[in-house]
């Protein structure tokens, strides 16, 4: 028997610590920041449907689908955010941003609703008529 200290029990009792120890950290460290880059829901997802058609359901020309009355396209997009919300049926707390699209020039020609900058979004897309010019209506949620 030598007068260490340290004997190999102590070593591998240590040693075993340090390890869960890490193994812990790297298991569970990503899972504190999830909320803050969760991805987008289904029922956020089945929102921006549900905006999309509603929509082009209440501005098209009746018994054409998909073809927008100019007036009523023009005095929806009137609406503020708050407005927008509660038309579409939204709760308080979901931003919407409404935004058509000439198809030919990819130049904004109408758009209701804040901007979502850098948050993901859940987006739905509908080719529309309004005239004889072709649009593509882009509802995004977030």
């Amino acid at each position: 028997m030598d007068d260490r200290g340290q004997t190999l029990n102590d070593y591998v009792l240590g040693i075993s610590v340090f390890l869960l120890t890490v193994a812990f950290v790297v298991a569970f460290l990503p899972g504190i920041f999830t909320p803050f880059n969760a991805p987008i829901g289904d029922s956020t997802t089945a929102r921006a449907s549900r905006g999309a058609t509603f929509i082009v359901g209440n501005l098209s020309v009746d018994g054409h689908p998909n073809v927008l009355d100019q007036a009523r396209t023009a005095a929806f997009f009137q609406r503020n955010e708050t407005e927008l919300r509660e038309t579409l049926g939204f709760p308080r707390t979901t931003d919407v941003n409404v935004t058509v699209v000439e198809e030919a020039t990819r130049t904004v020609a109408w758009a209701a609703g804040d901007a979502p900058g850098e948050h993901p979004t859940a987006a739905t897309g509908r080719v529309v008529r309004i005239g004889a010019t072709t649009y593509r209506l882009t509802v995004r949620v977030w």
